[in-house]
């Protein structure tokens, strides 16, 4: 076990911030550690009848498009289903008669806190989007087949995107509603 010995926050940004400092080990040793602090956030994966609802936006971080589930950072005072219903509609336009937790995931356990739950949102109803001001997205449409096939070839680079898919086709598969079967 690691224990902070002496820290500071070195940046305090709108999404993140980095506490740095050395952590007493269990052998009574130190050893210096950067941490990325992050609020949380949820992934939600919407599936309308024989479908899933992705959107495809730029990422400055990668400089490329990227095919997502819709997702967002939690604000202060809000539960990750309030979030994932929040993201869902602004992000798709849709809101879900059935949301289904799906459990959570951390993006990246060595340097970072941030910790994504991860739903299933089914029985769709569309209402419009909403997308924040700054953000430049396009809603992909995706057979839950193909979404099978391309998880299979391992055709999701982003790690949550891949991880929801996977655990929505296996909640899919359990309750009986494989592939294109009516939802």
């Amino acid at each position: 076990m690691e224990t902070w010995k002496e820290n500071e926050i070195v940046f305090n940004g709108k999404v993140v911030c980095l506490r740095v400092g050395s952590v007493a080990l269990d052998d009574g040793s130190t050893a210096y550690r950067e941490v990325v602090e992050h609020p949380g956030g949820v992934c939600v994966l919407p599936c309308n009848g024989a479908a899933f609802v992705f959107v495809q936006q730029y990422r400055i971080a990668l400089k490329k498009d990227m095919l997502e589930a819709p997702a967002g950072k939690l604000e202060r005072d809000e539960s990750p289903e309030q979030c994932a219903v929040k993201e869902l509609r602004e992000e798709t336009g849709y809101v879900a008669g059935r949301i289904i937790d799906l459990g959570i995931v951390y993006s990246s356990v060595g340097f970072c806190n941030e910790v994504i739950h991860l739903y299933l949102a089914m029985e769709l109803t569309s209402v419009g989007s909403r997308p924040e001001p700054e953000e430049r997205i396009e809603p992909v449409f995706m057979s839950v087949d193909k979404a099978r096939q391309l998880l299979a070839d391992c055709g999701f680079d982003d790690g949550k995107t891949a991880v929801v898919v996977q655990r929505a086709l296996s909640w899919l598969d359990a309750n009986g509603m494989k592939g294109t079967r009516n939802l």
